[in-house]
């Protein structure tokens, strides 16, 4: 099958250049003292040279055309697809010219043009569905909030992927482990993967202040996630050694110093996907199933509630008093030296970037040490992937982004970890690894994306507000979950085939 050959190439193709580049660190005396022999050799057995897999594909010069939700009101950038300093060229900008870069290689190999159309998220939300009821063949793919897009789903403008043999969703430039978990029975229509930065930017993390952490004596947070002893007992027990009532007059106030701090609302659940445990569990026909809370998750969700949002001081967040800066106050008590740990979004780390103390980002702590891996909670509004039914094309469109995200490993993704995030707002080596380790480790919580019956938001309430005991009042929602999942289970079954 051509397509796949395609793919097993490109994956030989990036493997070669890997180990290309591991060979390049051999010193000069080596291949001095070898060179005939190698020669030799080199002429004896040499190889036959791949064939580029992308060599035969060639499109004339036609338009994609994508709509990308770019930035919302205040410019915050939700899909760095493309950027829009950069599209007339490069600007001296290390992420946004490796985009640019990628993209023209993209369309130089296909024989492509890109043709980006850039929106607010809430413009995007409606323009899909007003071009899909009129039939309009405008756009060939684009990008949107995730919890927008199955909105789009749901009321037929989307293209069941899986449908798609050119667009190899099992290759490793995808994210294969979160769109699995938010798809349905034999449906995908969502998508996320190494090609775009917004979807980077949603994954849950923890920073921490390595001053205070010093200063208290604590643990290395980095030797501990190594070691597989990162777990929430341990980080509970540091938030509180961390507490401190600075001028001791009884009152929280934003002179004093927290071990927390973190916008509360629907973040609150990721330390308890950090723990391995989900709302809601899936059939071998890989259908969401609601049977209530299981054990391990109320286990879990006990010792969050109880020992890290059962007091409201816990959490810098809830501070009285103010600071300068046009931040919210749980991002601004962090910048401003006063709390241990931040548990955010990636992409706030951006805020970071002027801080006086040297920082460091973890992954979500474990339930326990028997848990086998680290867990990444992705936001249910992360940037995706989505091809609208009017598309012409779609074997066409499958092959560009396959290609865009293959392409987009060793560069943009590459480019994220090792610069952006490694000069800009982190300052040591191990930050990267451990920012390499949330990316491979993200997943949604199928619940929170869906949120059947308000079984997320009930959740969060609950939880946000340190109550323990949740079992008797979910029990009592079982029916409107039950019927609104078997409502998206059936509309998933038929729209977009």
């Amino acid at each position: 099958m051509k397509l796949r050959k395609i793919a097993i190439l490109l994956a030989l193709l990036m493997l070669a250049s890997s180990l290309a580049s591991c060979s390049g660190t051999e010193t000069t005396e080596t291949a001095d003292t070898t060179a005939s022999e190698n020669t030799a050799a080199a002429t004896e057995t040499e190889p036959e040279t791949e064939p580029d897999p992308f060599a035969e594909m060639d499109f004339g010069g036609q338009d994609i055309r994508m709509l990308v939700s770019n930035q919302d009101k205040n410019g915050r950038i939700f899909s760095t697809f493309a950027v829009i300093s950069n599209e007339e060229g490069l600007t001296g900008e290390t992420l946004d010219d490796t985009i640019y870069n990628r993209n023209k290689t993209v369309e130089e190999a296909l024989n492509i043009t890109f043709k980006i159309e850039k929106k607010e998220w809430n413009e995007t939300s409606a323009i899909i569905p007003k071009v899909v009821a009129a039939g309009d063949n405008v756009y060939d793919f684009y990008t949107c909030d995730l919890n927008l897009l199955l909105g789009h789903v749901q009321s037929g403008c989307d293209l069941n992927v899986v449908n798609i043999e050119s667009l190899e969703l099992d290759q490793p430039w995808w994210n294969k482990t979160a769109i699995d978990s938010i798809s349905i029975g034999d449906a995908i229509y969502a998508f996320l993967g190494d090609l775009h930065t917004g979807y980077f930017e949603s994954h849950n993390t923890v920073a921490f202040n390595k001053d205070i952490l010093t200063d208290l004596g604590l643990a290395d947070p980095y030797e501990h996630v190594y070691e597989g002893t990162w777990t929430l007992d341990v980080m509970i027990d540091m938030m509180n050694t961390a507490k401190t009532d600075t001028n001791g007059d009884a009152k929280w106030t934003v002179e004093d110093q927290y071990g927390l701090s973190m916008f509360e609302g629907n973040w609150s659940i990721a330390f308890i996907t950090g723990a391995n445990q989900f709302l809601v569990q899936k059939d071998e026909n890989n259908l969401p199933v609601w049977g209530g809370v299981s054990e391990t998750f109320l286990n879990a969700y006990e010792k969050v509630a109880g020992g890290i949002f059962n007091e409201k001081s816990n959490n810098a967040i809830n501070a009285t008093g103010s600071l300068p800066g046009d931040l919210e106050l749980y991002r601004l008590m962090f910048i401003h030296d006063r709390v241990l740990f931040l548990v955010t979004q990636i992409g706030v780390l951006k805020n970071m970037r002027d801080v006086e103390f040297e920082l460091g980002v973890v992954p979500s702590p474990k339930n326990d040490e028997a848990q086998n891996d680290y867990v990444s909670l992705i936001f249910q509004g992360a940037n995706s992937f989505g091809i609208p039914v009017t598309n012409p094309d779609p074997e066409r469109t499958g092959m560009v982004l396959n290609y865009l995200a293959a392409h987009s490993t060793e560069t943009v993704r590459k480019t994220y970890m090792e610069q952006t995030l490694d000069f800009k707002y982190i300052q040591d080596k191990q930050s990267q690894e451990m920012l390499d380790i949330i990316l491979s480790t993200g997943t949604f919580e199928i619940a929170c994306v869906y949120d059947w019956g308000g079984i997320s938001g009930t959740i969060m309430g609950q939880l946000n507000n340190g109550k323990t005991e949740i079992a008797s009042m979910v029990a009592k929602l079982d029916k409107v979950i039950n019927k609104a999942m078997e409502k998206t289970i059936k509309t998933f079954a038929e729209v977009g085939q």
